[in-house]
């Protein structure tokens, strides 16, 4: 199983690939606290002026010194602004910890695209709600996060264990429940009283933190390619517009390794790839739908 993390290490490192940006890296020689303003490396001469990434937290550099080995961060004692750039938090990073000069693709900024995209699709998650029949009940408030039911089934009066569909039912969005409007279901067709109902219904996947793993958002292991790539379509499609600062057309030209659109081709690529594999899961998904015909009467 894959945590955020390891998504957000490999999204930056399949992102690699299609961008022309071979950062220069070293690491730190002592530990740091939240608000230090001095920073001891390796190899100072691996970081310019500008923006470092130490962990997960963006810290602006002012100057760097080869001869000591010393990094200026941005700021005063009082008020270290250089740390925690961007919001990405300041916070105490240990010996060894890796720093990565000018990062086209931060790792927040990574974590956020990945989140971006799990929230983003429209990938139908499987969940069930189970309750009781009363038979003289027939409206039953449904978890807040339905967004379709996908197939009614209720406990057979007897040892087979089978489940047999309920054909007739309607969703109620504006139910009056203690005052607070809710999602209910309404039983058109009536079970055995005292005997289990059970609702199968989707809702939407929900973003993870840093040590969930992928199948916590409801996702199956195997969309972790679909998350990938589309965390990848959304940072490449961030890249062409920093070229819009060029001074003339002909320094433009002249300046870029890599021509004006590059970027955009290659995102539009990858969001082809991201729909045909979405589509590929979700028709997978939908074999394991209970019941898709539903009568109203």
């Amino acid at each position: 199983m894959t945590a955020l993390t390891n998504l957000v290490d490999q999204t930056i490192a399949e992102i690699g690939s299609y961008v022309r940006n071979q950062e220069s890296v070293t690491v730190t020689l002592s530990a740091i606290d939240d608000n230090d303003l001095t920073i001891l490396v390796d190899d100072a001469k691996m970081v310019n002026r500008g923006m470092i990434e130490i962990d997960d937290e963006l810290i602006y550099v002012k100057a760097a010194n080869a001869t000591n080995g010393t990094l200026s961060v941005l700021g005063t004692g009082s008020n270290p602004v250089g740390r925690g750039w961007r919001s990405s938090g300041a916070t105490s990073h240990v010996t060894g910890s890796l720093v990565r000069n000018n990062p086209l693709f931060p790792r927040d900024q990574v974590r956020r695209a990945i989140n971006d995209t799990i929230k983003g699709m429209l990938f139908p998650v499987l969940e069930n709600y189970t309750f009781t029949f009363t038979g003289s009940q027939y409206a039953y408030v449904l978890p807040d996060d339905v967004v379709n039911i996908t197939g009614v089934s209720w406990e057979f009066p007897d040892s087979t264990k089978v489940w047999g569909l309920i054909k007739r039912w309607r969703i109620d969005r504006n139910y009056l429940y203690n005052g607070e409007t809710k999602t209910a279901i309404i039983l058109n067709e009536a079970p055995m009283p005292g005997k289990s109902v059970r609702v199968q219904y989707t809702r939407y996947p929900v973003e993870l933190t840093d040590e969930e793993l992928l199948t916590d958002s409801g996702l199956p292991a195997s969309c972790e390619d679909v998350v990938r790539l589309g965390a990848m379509w959304r940072l490449l499609s961030t890249v062409d517009p920093g070229k819009v600062t060029a001074t003339s057309v002909s320094a433009d030209a002249l300046d870029q390794p890599v021509a004006a659109g590059a970027s955009t081709n290659a995102a539009k690529y990858i969001f082809q790839l991201y729909t045909v594999r979405l589509a590929e899961e979700i028709s997978k998904q939908q074999a394991n739908f209970l019941n898709t015909i539903q009568y109203q009467r």
